[in-house]
């Protein structure tokens, strides 16, 4: 804790040499043990540029896009493959490993080149810090670096209560209040090797949320039917009292074949057992409840099933009988749980990998809290080695690497919320979500190369993107539960993808089994290394988008109100952003939601007739977009000093700009200052005479931009404008 406001700006890997080597009880420091096991050469090998020999051998371009960074890849059009069509058609297997609860922040926060710690776009509080200084009595609480195999693995509350309790009405300022100060712990790539070569690899999201302010249940449920039914707890996984359509029977109905990967020894409370992460055994459809005993045989019967080879339980068995794998971390439990879905990968399988796939981990392979990041990266990386396994497969295959929940552990980014009366999307009075970020990875040729998707998704994205997949091949499978609005609010994934510019290669990753040895070992991990040591997989790039939010600001003097007209500009049909108003001072904070389409403008009036003239207020929307707006309202007809106002346009295209005009509708000069506040552009000072303009071309770093304007005439005038203009569609 602290007592007065500091700015927020740590160090990814926290180089004060102050801090004293901390050894495991092996010895060795958590880097020793790392470097001793050869696992820090693969890690630092594994960012953009390296990789290993391609298992399929790749053209000149497919070359060059490997070992590029991520902007000249996008420029590299690839040689495809015989057989390969260039577009979403070339997948032929969706994979979905969804992990438990770890927040985005708490995860990849540290992870250059995504919205981390570092975000300057972040929620500012009315006593002038920002949502990283989470408020705890007459002090607050910041991210705090934690570098213990017990400090990864605390367990806070993650209920429905408490995920509102956090969210505070929007305001976002209760996590101390409702999780307790071990919400702020955070892991970096000094903790998390694996995990950040992985995501420098391929494409990580950093605007995924969980569907549900709550725990597990509710947030799995989501993912695998598009709703939770309205529900916000766990439980009745196997009551067979659920009864609305999931998604694995759209795909059996359009013919698409399914199954569920899941160890069925008994519910688990270790290494065995599906831990009830298996919503789908709660339904009628898949229990004895709500089927004879025949519907249950063929459905579990991968041949009477056919195409949809939908294993909830192995064909012929009680739910949990047991299947002798042992409960421990061994290779062989890890074969066993893993048994059916390595055996479907295996060229020439008596049941091959379907069209769909889910991947269910019992417990202590899950990441869940105590469980340890070091054995989840070690069963991901099965996963994915299994694939690899197969080169047809590998090459054909989309991963998708979620988490469920955030547990309890914070995250700065606001989740997008519903005016309330929404359908479908409240409990009473509460939005049922978003709730918190959650690490995203998608795996594949398509995401190679060191990424960033950066549209909004949450669990209903992985079944949009089915959707949107099982069109495009001629067997479309449909949701009938996700809400209008948050169709509108989540993108399918696809936005996050080129499937012109595959890369089929195996790039070098950590080695899995020397993490098991460290977890197994326990105790503190060194943060005293030395520069060489420390993981480097460089800057991630942000995929170019085909729309965005803009925020424009008009004053009535005569009626003494302040206006933000919010728009949505591109995109596809239908698509809408959630955009967020509070006061910065004058009035009490709080939050007001807005759904912004582009069939759908909207306003957002301050009347500063209430506040002596004066206002002050800001707008939040994903992917960094902010507009502040603070000054005070002359009145109509007194024009004697200078009058500053501004428009602003946004120019969307190849090299996405900023237009700036710059107004006096006063009778003295204005003196305008322009300024950077982050990205690209340098500060300009510009005089405006009377009742003259001037323009500024304001430039973007691959989009982004963040300026702020002040105006020299002693009323508070300072306006900001952030965000990220679209590359796409323009």
């Amino acid at each position: 804790m602290s007592s007065e406001p500091t700015p927020f700006t740590p160090d990814p890997y926290e180089r004060a040499k102050t801090v004293p080597d901390q050894i495991l009880r092996s010895g060795l420091s958590r880097r020793g043990m790392l470097k001793a096991l050869g696992l820090m050469g693969a890690a630092a090998a594994a960012g953009v540029a390296g990789v290993t020999a391609s298992s399929t051998p790749a053209s000149a371009a497919q070359a060059a896009a490997a070992n590029a960074a991520p902007a000249a890849a996008s420029r590299v059009r690839a040689v495809l493959p015989d057989g390969f069509a260039g577009d979403i058609t070339d997948i032929k297997h969706v994979v979905v490993l969804m992990q438990e609860n770890r927040s985005f922040d708490h995860y990849y926060g540290a992870l250059p080149g995504v919205r981390g710690h570092n975000d300057k776009q972040a929620l500012r509080f009315q006593n002038g810090t920002d949502v990283f200084s989470q408020p705890s009595g007459t002090s607050f609480v910041r991210p705090n670096r934690v570098t213990t195999v017990a400090g990864s693995t605390t367990g806070l509350d993650h209920s429905y209560s408490g995920g509102t309790g956090a969210w505070a009405g929007g305001r976002y300022n209760n996590w101390i209040g409702a999780k307790g100060a071990s919400t702020m712990n955070y892991l970096s790539g000094e903790e998390l090797p694996w995990q950040y070569s992985l995501a420098s690899a391929y494409t990580i999201c950093d605007n995924w949320h969980c569907s549900v302010m709550g725990p597990t249940t509710p947030n799995r449920l989501y993912a695998w039917t598009g709703t939770s039914g309205g529900g916000t707890g766990n439980g009745g996984e196997s009551n067979g009292m659920r009864a609305w359509q999931t998604y694995p029977e759209a795909l059996q109905d359009a013919g698409v074949s399914w199954r569920i990967y899941v160890d069925n020894t008994n519910n688990g409370s270790s290494w065995v057992g599906d831990y009830t992460d298996n919503p789908i055994r709660g339904f009628a459809s898949f229990t004895t409840s709500g089927s004879t005993a025949t519907d249950i045989a063929n459905r579990n019967d991968p041949v009477k099933n056919a195409p949809g080879t939908g294993l909830v339980w192995r064909a012929g068995s009680a739910p949990y009988k047991s299947t002798g794998v042992p409960n421990n971390d061994s290779d062989t439990n890890l074969d066993g749980v893993l048994r059916d879905f390595i055996a479907a990968c295996r060229p020439g399988a008596e049941f091959p990998l379907p069209q769909v796939s889910w991947v269910v981990a019992p417990y202590s392979w899950s990441e869940h809290p105590s469980a340890n990041p070091e054995h989840g990266a070690h069963f991901c990386n099965r996963v994915i080695s299994t694939l690899q396994s197969n080169e047809e497969i590998w090459n054909s295959t989309l991963l998708i690497m979620t988490f469920d929940e955030n547990d309890g552990y914070f995250d700065h980014v606001l989740p997008p919320f519903a005016e309330p009366g929404t359908e479908g999307e409240y409990s009473g009075s509460t939005p049922l979500g978003y709730g918190a970020r959650i690490p995203t990875i998608l795996v594949s040729p398509w995401t190679r190369g060191g990424w960033v998707g950066t549209e909004t998704f949450d669990h209903t994205s992985i079944i949009r993107f089915l959707e949107t997949w099982t069109a495009a091949i001629g067997t479309p499978a449909r949701s009938t539960t996700i809400t209008d609005w948050r169709r509108a609010i989540s993108g399918d994934l696809t936005s996050a993808m080129d499937f012109q510019n595959p890369i089929f290669d195996v790039p070098s990753l950590p080695d899995t089994d020397a993490l098991v040895q460290i977890a197994r070992a326990g105790g503190t991990i060194s943060t005293q290394v030395p520069e060489a040591d420390k993981w480097d997989g460089g800057t991630l790039t942000a995929r170019p988008l085909s729309y965005h939010p803009h925020g424009t600001f008009t004053e009535d003097r005569a009626a003494g109100t302040v206006t933000a007209t919010l728009s949505l500009a591109g995109g596809p049909d239908g698509k809408a952003v959630s955009l967020q108003a509070f006061p910065d001072r004058h009035l009490p904070f709080s939050n007001t939601p807005y759904t912004v389409s582009a069939a759908n403008p909207r306003t957002h009036t301050w009347d500063a007739t209430a506040t002596e003239g004066r206002y002050a207020f800001s707008v939040y929307g994903p992917d960094g977009f902010v507009r502040s707006h603070a000054g005070t309202v002359i009145p109509a007809g007194q024009n004697n000093a200078g009058v500053p106002r501004v428009d602003v346009d946004l120019v969307g295209g190849s090299e996405p700009t900023v237009t700036v005009q710059l107004h006096n509708d006063g009778r003295q000069p204005v003196h305008y200052n322009v300024v950077p506040n982050d990205f690209a552009g340098e500060a300009r000072r510009v005089w405006v005479k009377p009742g003259e303009s001037a323009e500024l071309v304001w430039p973007t770093d691959n989009g982004y931009y963040d300026v702020v304007i002040t105006a020299d005439t002693s009323t508070g005038w300072v306006h900001r404008y952030a965000g990220r203009v679209a590359q796409l569609g323009f």
